[in-house]
């Protein structure tokens, strides 16, 4: 930026990388810490385009302090930024400014602020020794890693649970309001327990996430085997035949039936028998079909 200087030592820690209405947020809780009611009208609470140069009001007995943060980590705050925080402090009545930087202020801010009075300076190493160590921020590394969705509803957790101390402390702190430390606590409290469950709800849709992502896929199922046909080969009739060894045969000179199983023989079946009966047998029809001609 045209104009400004460069800062001499620039910061690198937890405190630089937060988001600028993270730091607001930070410094809103410690000024409620301190005994203060703190109104949050900045951007970083309102989500409004501007905040008209003030983004805390303070209240405590009969002080009346506004605040403005910045947040330059590569430039200086000049005095020009001094003289703008005193013309707010007079229009709105204010009996005291602060003008909190994580970074540093120029020569000419520090003179002008310790000329014109009213207007304190806090540069980036009084802001740290104030807010004493904070929390990491979410890299995009992380946000990526979890996930788009996980990242954005980390973040929303984050900036409800500023919201709801914000807004409560706003309604139990606002001027004329009848409060006590009790009602205060308990307030608080209450805001603090519906945020953790808020996290804690977000911790397990990530957990489930995480879960379903690794969790093995059942393997695809099978075809069922069929059982083997087992192919039966019919064996080839028996090609020795036994001949019955009971059986009629008759008599070629008499004609008479002949018992074999009556008479207790058993012959012995033979191919040549077998044929010499079939020819005796033969020789006895053609000697009965000639003694009988009406057969």
């Amino acid at each position: 930026m045209k104009g400004l200087k460069g800062v001499a030592n620039r910061r690198a820690d937890a405190l630089a990388r937060v988001s600028w209405d993270r730091l607001e947020a930070l410094l809103a809780a410690y000024y409620r810490s301190e005994g203060y009611e703190v109104e949050h009208v900045g951007t970083g609470a309102t989500g409004a385009k501007f905040d008209g140069g003030i983004d805390l009001k303070l209240r405590r007995g009969e002080q009346f302090i506004i605040v403005q943060c910045k947040h330059w980590n590569a430039m200086k705050v000049p005095h020009n930024a001094v003289h703008e925080l005193l013309g707010l402090m007079v229009n709105h009545g204010a009996t005291g400014a602060i003008l909190a930087n994580s970074g540093e202020f120029t020569k000419a801010a520090i003179e002008a602020a310790q000329k014109l009075g009213h207007v304190q300076l806090i540069d980036g190493d009084e802001l740290r020794m104030m807010l004493g160590p904070i929390r990491e921020p979410a890299t995009a590394f992380d946000a990526v890693r979890m996930g788009a969705a996980d990242g954005a509803g980390t973040a929303m957790a984050r900036r409800l649970g500023e919201r709801l101390l914000s807004a409560t402390g706003d309604r139990t702190q606002s001027p004329g309001a009848t409060r006590s430390v009790a009602v205060v606590l308990a307030y608080k409290v209450l805001v603090t327990v519906l945020f953790l469950g808020f996290v804690l709800l977000m911790y397990h849709v990530l957990v489930d996430r995480i879960t379903a992502t690794l969790a093995p896929k059942p393997p695809a199922s099978a075809p069922p085997v069929s059982a083997p046909v087992q192919t039966v080969t019919a064996l080839p009739p028996s090609t020795t035949s036994q001949a019955d060894p009971c059986h009629e045969v008759i008599d070629a000179a008499s004609g008479s039936y002949i018992d074999h199983c009556a008479s207790g023989e058993t012959p012995r079946a033979t191919a040549r028998s077998q044929r010499e009966q079939q020819r005796r047998a033969e020789e006895a029809m053609k000697v009965i079909k000639e003694s009988t001609p009406e057969l």
